[in-house]
């Protein structure tokens, strides 16, 4: 292992040592590794090619898109699951969970970003290592 030294600003450093104990870390040093593995994980995704698993998850409105996601689920044969819940009054959370080849989780990414009402998106890649 190597020991690296950072500089940050003290408002960035106080709120990441609250999320960090808020999270369950047991050390900065924990916490910093799991916010690089994600961060070179998405990296990774990004320029990835051959076959890859997704997890997606979409929070929106009760009132909204829930029938173009749905058209989604069908069009594409990657998306091996969905999952409807709701969150809180008026709100939902779809998730999918797709396997495929990286370029049509990518395409599958771009339809939902086009989708009017989807607040926000998230997805976990598990095209990166594990180390």
């Amino acid at each position: 292992m190597t020991i690296v030294s950072m500089s940050v600003p003290d408002d960035l450093l106080r709120r990441f040592d609250e999320m960090m104990a808020d999270k369950g870390f047991r050390s900065r040093s924990d916490a910093m590794r799991e916010s690089m593995r994600s961060f070179v994980d998405e990296a990774e995704w990004e320029s990835a090619e051959g076959e890859n698993q997704v997890v997606i998850t979409m929070v929106y409105d009760e009132i909204g898109p829930r029938g173009e996601l749905s058209v989604l689920q069908h069009r594409y044969e990657e998306i091996q699951m969905m999952l409807h819940l709701h969150i809180e009054t008026g709100q939902c959370m779809e998730v999918f969970i797709a396997r495929g080849q990286t370029n049509r989780l990518r395409e599958i990414l771009s339809k939902i970003r086009k989708v009017k009402g989807v607040r926000s998106i998230r997805f976990i890649s598990t095209s990166g290592s594990f180390r």
